[in-house]
């Protein structure tokens, strides 16, 4: 069962979209003389995407607490969102680790919630 980004959430802002290269495509050696050989690994590879939700308010985070939670599984999980500049519908997963996500009080209901997520090939 595909899962999708929770609607109720506000799309991200669109001054606060960063997203990188794809990681760990090219192997890099160090030669002993000359310059380093390098080739690529594979044709597919994830991007690293931080993005900004705001304003979302108290249901919102409670929806999208209650998304992470069961229904992708704390983040292990990947989803379906609009991509947030080409506004096709794509995988996407959040990165693993202490902090994949981070909510932050902005005004009387009101939230932002910052993510570290990858954009699946």
């Amino acid at each position: 069962m595909m899962t999708d980004w929770p609607a109720s959430l506000p799309p991200p802002l669109y001054h606060d979209i960063s997203i990188g290269a794809p990681l760990g495509v090219v192997l890099r050696t160090d030669m002993d003389f000359g310059p380093a050989k390098q080739r690529r690994r594979f044709t597919a590879a994830p991007r690293p995407v931080s993005l900004v939700f705001q304003p979302v308010t108290q249901e919102g985070v409670a929806d999208f607490d209650r998304f992470f939670v069961e229904d992708i599984q704390s983040g292990t999980l990947a989803f379906e969102m609009l991509h947030p500049i080409t506004d096709e519908p794509r995988m996407f997963r959040f990165i693993g680790g202490d902090e994949p996500w981070l909510i932050t009080t902005v005004g009387i209901d009101a939230f932002r919630i910052t993510t570290a997520m990858e954009l699946l090939p």
